[in-house]
């Protein structure tokens, strides 16, 4: 389970945020998180949250396709 993007911000932190992201949960919420740091003017520590976000989103779907891979493998040589 992946935390929310922008954990431990204030309520008024989180108003002004322009992303509008709450969570990076699949595919699809990583591409709109990447082109919203491509495209869109926001602050430095809005920023650097969703990178750190993204980073671990990758992360663990890396991982996962890696374990996908050696069980295919595994299964191959038997």
């Amino acid at each position: 389970m992946l935390p929310p993007v922008f954990e431990g911000w204030t309520d008024v932190e989180l108003m002004d945020n322009i992303s509008e992201i709450e969570d990076i949960a699949d595919g699809g919420a990583a591409l709109t998180a990447y082109a919203k740091l491509q495209y869109q003017d926001m602050s430095e520590k809005e920023r650097n949250d969703i990178t750190k976000a993204l980073l671990k989103y990758c992360e663990l779907d890396t991982l996962a396709m890696v374990i996908i891979y050696e069980h295919f493998k595994e299964d191959l040589i038997k």
